[in-house]
């Protein structure tokens, strides 16, 4: 049964206010920095708490004459508190809000930021595997790309469930310093199921100074040209070997990095 009859404390005026709408009820309040500032080491009472609780125990009168139901001090789930109205001297009624509604919205704008950045790296970055998922075609064949004699033939689909791709290990490569023509020969084995697109990336860097079209099976690029020129020296660098199924549809399948040194003289 609420009896107690609390009071707000005269003079006792915070930087804030609280204002029930419904009511009318408005009194001034200090906030959890003020509190914390005049006790810095404690010393004060919570005598009850207002705006949410669950057992009432009486009424908080304001300077006008309205009144505001006081409930016992209580931690709750989904709550903070905002500030502490003085009653007597030391002693106050905390003002607890609500922070589910606040939670939820921050979840939900958390929850869209993620999606968003699902769906945008979905857009600039393929999926790897060999799950079978169709993707937009990854180029057209390297114009550098020679296999001798021979016309070739693409098939429709490719099945690469199950097939291994097979990579020659690069441990160094040979350029010429000065100039963007170079001379070295990329080869992507007869029996693979896959294209392969090269890209040369400087190490120390992150520059990424070469990259080729599509290379079939059972071809090999032996010139092509840089970016941009390199001095004479020596570079740690990573070749990643793109890999795109040997069909229309060019569905990106497993990616694989050769790390190498750059010799150039």
């Amino acid at each position: 049964m609420a009896d107690l009859t609390f009071r707000h404390l005269a003079g006792a005026v915070g930087e804030g206010v609280y204002k029930n709408s419904h009511s009318g009820f408005t009194v001034p309040y200090f906030k959890k920095k003020e509190i914390e500032s005049r006790y810095p080491s404690g010393g004060y009472m919570v005598v009850g708490q207002i705006g949410k609780g669950k057992r009432e125990i009486g009424n908080l009168l304001s300077d006008d004459g309205n009144s505001e139901k006081v409930y016992a001090a209580t931690k709750m789930p989904h709550s903070a508190v905002v500030g502490y109205i003085e009653v007597e001297a030391d002693k106050f009624i905390a003002i607890v809000r609500d922070r589910l509604l606040l939670w939820l919205l921050f979840a939900l704008l958390i929850a869209a930021l993620i999606i968003g950045l699902i769906f945008l790296l979905k857009a600039v970055i393929p999926t790897g595997g060999g799950s079978g998922e169709t993707t937009a075609p990854a180029g057209v064949i390297d114009q550098n790309a020679v296999l001798g004699e021979g016309e070739l033939s693409i098939p429709d689909k490719t099945n690469t469930k199950g097939r291994q791709i097979k990579v020659n290990g690069i441990p160094e490569l040979t350029l010429a310093a000065n100039t963007k023509e170079q001379d070295f020969v990329f080869s992507n084995p007869e029996e693979n199921p896959c294209y392969f697109v090269i890209e040369i990336e400087l190490s120390n860097s992150g520059e990424v100074i070469y990259t080729s079209n599509l290379l079939p099976p059972g071809y090999s690029i032996s010139h092509f040209t840089l970016n941009r020129e390199l001095a004479a020296g020596t570079y740690p660098a990573v070749i990643h070997v793109k890999t795109y199924s040997f069909d229309k549809e060019q569905r990106k399948l497993n990616n694989m990095d050769l790390k190498t040194t750059i010799v150039v003289s």
